[in-house]
């Protein structure tokens, strides 16, 4: 449910901010680049707030060094710890909205990278900058988190602005890490009346939508590798190293190291751009409202399940609607890039099943939850109604390269470790080609020797995600 919703706002042109999805983290982050060239006053001292938390946490370490039981090194580590800031509904968190975000053990990253970075930049501060304090583990939504928490008191003021002009209800709620006590050199939760999350009892957070960056969810060697995490990594780097105050930090650490490590930088730093809501590229956004509105206006005629088979029926009964929307009521658009004219990524059409699940579901005393950690990866979805009553269910483009993999080894083996009987196997067709033909050929055959094999029951069903002409242009 999109926050103007759960509110009754009525938006218009001239709202900028970002519209979240309260029982569901989009998987989007805050992009700290793109608010340091932002020109309106609430943000245009935000870089240098950032880059004054790091310079006093640097000064910390500095003070601290060789001795990581002492007073500065102790406060270094509790300024340099980002809880996942959940005020927000972004990440790239399993399900729900409540990410793992950067903890105790980060904190110990970063501070040690900041305290490697003092012993080997003292030499000649030219080649301070060069040297990395945001390395492996640091991947872009933990910089999101950093920027988040450094900067909550500007989101605070921002979301009160939208309050006032919508006249939002708010409450009471404690805001945790609100503020910097400057003198006891900790976070502080301070009282503020917010708009609260329904779905998680927390406070609601809102920011400008141009703030938001995209990147693909790939799996985490893949993210961690890939290009832009790297160049984000990389433009904190050298923004921070660059703006701290190197003279004062060389003289607390009162050490002149032999050598310096100069790390080469292949990329001038440079803004990205944001996240195309409206066009949403990757499918992590439309599908709310859309699957709302659908399962509002075409709610499901059956009882709350008391048997295993009515609990079959519900989750039988939900995927029929789901491939009805898709094929029969233009649902095939929201998997579709209009802009490419290509088919989006397999995570579009997981979340615009799992908009139609949550509906259906909440209706009829049905749990269901996404990307489910089994052991041996995470299931797609997994519904339950009490824990005798479970099925696991996997979504599958038909021209992904790991297919069959998807159910002659992946579904048996989540059934296992689940120990659940029945699983579900979604097809999703985008082209009508000689390779698609063949497999949906071959697929009954495939599922019943698995299902043989493992001993588990396995349905499936093939949804043609593929564009349809309109009526009204079929007899032109």
């Amino acid at each position: 449910m999109l926050f103007s919703n759960a509110y009754h706002i009525e938006r218009s042109e001239e709202d900028y901010w970002f519209d979240p999805i309260l029982d569901a983290d989009t998987p989007l982050f805050i992009d700290p680049f793109l608010i340091f060239q932002d020109a309106a006053e609430l943000w245009r001292a935000a870089h240098e707030e950032l880059i004054g938390h790091f310079n006093t946490c640097f000064e910390l370490i500095a003070k601290g060094r060789r001795n990581r039981d002492s007073v500065p090194y102790r406060k270094a580590l509790a300024l340099l710890t980002f809880p996942e800031p959940q005020e927000f509904c972004l990440g790239y968190t399993r399900s729900g909205t409540d990410g793992a975000g950067g903890g105790k053990g980060y904190a110990q990253l970063i501070a040690e990278a900041m305290e490697d970075a003092i012993e080997r930049g003292l030499t000649d501060l030219r080649h301070f900058e060069e040297l990395g304090i945001l390395n492996e583990g640091i991947g872009p939504d933990r910089i999101s988190d950093v920027t988040c928490n450094i900067l909550r008191r500007r989101f605070i003021a921002y979301t009160k602005q939208i309050v006032g002009c919508h006249h939002i209800p708010t409450q009471r709620v404690n805001v945790q890490g609100a503020s910097l006590n400057t003198v006891r050199m900790n976070w502080q939760a301070e009282p503020h009346y917010l708009p609260v999350n329904e779905f998680s009892e927390k406070p609601i957070l809102l920011l400008p939508k141009r703030f938001l960056s995209d990147l693909p969810t790939l799996n985490p060697k893949e993210w961690w590798y890939s290009y832009d995490a790297q160049q984000l990594r990389d433009d904190m780097n050298y923004t921070i190293l660059t703006r701290v105050s190197k003279h004062d930090i060389v003289e607390l650490a009162r050490e002149n190291p032999e050598s310096v490590r100069a790390w080469t930088r292949s990329q001038e730093e440079k803004a990205g751009e944001s996240y195309n809501l409206e066009v949403d590229p990757r499918g992590v956004y439309q599908y709310d409202q859309a699957t709302r509105i659908y399962t509002s206006q075409n709610p499901l005629a059956i009882d709350t399940p008391s048997t295993n088979e009515q609990f079959f029926e519900v989750i039988a009964l939900i995927i029929e609607e789901f491939k009805e929307y898709v094929e029969e009521q233009g649902g095939w658009s929201l998997l579709w890039n209009e802009v490419s004219n290509k088919e989006k990524r397999e995570e579009a059409a997981q979340r615009l099943f799992m908009g139609f699940a949550r509906s259906y579901c909440r209706a009829n005393n049905i749990v269901v939850d996404r990307e489910v950690e089994l052991g041996r990866g995470p299931v797609d979805f997994k519904f339950s109604n009490g824990y005798s009553r479970r099925a696991l269910l996997e979504i599958k483009k038909l021209d992904n390269s790991r297919f069959w993999n998807g159910i002659q080894a992946q579904l048996p083996s989540y059934l296992k470790s689940d120990q659940v009987r029945d699983g579900w196997f979604v097809v999703i067709q985008y082209k009508d080609s000689k390779n698609a033909r063949q497999r949906i050929q071959e697929l009954p055959g495939v599922v019943n020797s698995v299902a043989v094999r493992s001993g588990k029951a396995l349905r499936y069903i093939v949804v043609d995600a593929a564009p349809k002409t309109s009526a009204s242009k079929i007899n032109e």
